[in-house]
């Protein structure tokens, strides 16, 4: 059985934090304790703090759409504890001010070398956080929070290269260069902003833990295409998808959300695209839907779009 250890804030200044820190225990941390992990367990070589991604995190908790009881670790040296990874989730706590639940882990280490080596295991610079500073840089996210909010302009971006090809099935390595040009991918976004705002309004609709794969980039793709040129028809598709209430049980849109919740297998954004494609194609023509098929292979058409699948 998990040991459980709930301390919520205030806590008491004179506290323990080794009496907190107990491998596999869950332990609730408030603003305070917050603090107290990241200054008194400090690791000397943690890099610069990323603004941008604690942000993010604390929009998440204010939304009560941060995932609970995520790991956050620690290296024990000399009798002491150092924090190795969550320095960005306790800040965000810190930030929002709502405590959180999170899962204690702790790594014995030897020597300041093993120490190092278990912070690098963690150490991931890259991903999402990535995306969302460079969606920054480029100008697509808006610092109106009626506009285009950061983690829309990163799944923008990072859908960007599967629109550029016209959603054909090409691997990374064959694509055209423009696709990894960053400035080639900012001049093909910036037109797809308003259907990517549309998308992100369709998302706030949903419950963040269902709707991982209507964040993936072939979904979001066939999202932005069919909101560009079918906005209205499309604004009713994807927000009766996403949240997913009332609807019969062969309406397309059930369909769709019932078949990315269960095929387990389906995770490359063409194939995510094809069973979006077909359930929109189904919607449009005003026909019932009970099961996804797809072939797996050919162009992804999209009716009343431009898109025909063929590449550009």
């Amino acid at each position: 059985m998990r040991t459980i250890v709930k301390l919520l804030p205030p806590q008491p200044a004179d506290v323990s934090l080794d009496s907190l820190l107990v491998s596999g225990a869950l332990l609730t941390a408030g603003s305070a304790l917050a603090k107290r992990l990241v200054t008194e367990c400090g690791y000397p070589g943690q890099r610069p703090l990323d603004d941008d991604r604690v942000l993010l995190l604390a929009e998440a908790m204010e939304a009560r759409q941060f995932l609970t009881a995520t790991q956050i670790a620690f290296g024990r040296l000399g009798g002491r504890n150092y924090l190795v990874n969550g320095q960005h989730r306790l800040h965000a706590v810190d930030l929002a001010q709502i405590a959180q639940e999170f899962r204690i882990e702790i790594y014995p280490c030897e020597t300041r070398a093993e120490l190092d080596a278990l912070y690098c295991r963690f150490d991931q610079p890259g991903g999402r956080r990535s995306l969302s500073q460079l969606s920054h840089a480029l100008g697509l996210h808006d610092e109106d929070q009626s506009g285009l909010r950061p983690v829309a302009a990163a799944m923008l971006l990072r859908a960007t290269p599967f629109l550029m090809i016209n959603m054909a099935r090409i691997a990374a390595c064959h694509r055209p260069r423009a696709t990894r040009d960053l400035d080639a991918r900012k001049d093909f976004a910036l037109p797809w902003k308003p259907a990517a705002i549309a998308y992100q309004a369709c998302l706030d609709q949903g419950v963040t833990n269902r709707t991982a794969r209507f964040r993936a980039s072939g979904t979001v793709a066939v999202a932005l295409a069919t909101l560009r040129y079918q906005t209205a028809r499309a604004q009713e598709f994807w927000m009766g998808a996403i949240r997913n209430h009332h609807l019969a049980a062969d309406d397309p849109r059930l369909t769709l959300a019932n078949a990315f919740l269960t095929r387990q297998r389906a995770s490359h954004e063409h194939d995510l695209a094809d069973m979006a494609a077909c359930a929109w194609n189904a919607f449009m023509r005003d026909r019932p839907l009970k099961a996804i098929r797809t072939s797996g292979v050919g162009p992804i058409r999209l009716i009343g779009t431009p898109y025909s699948g063929d590449v550009a």
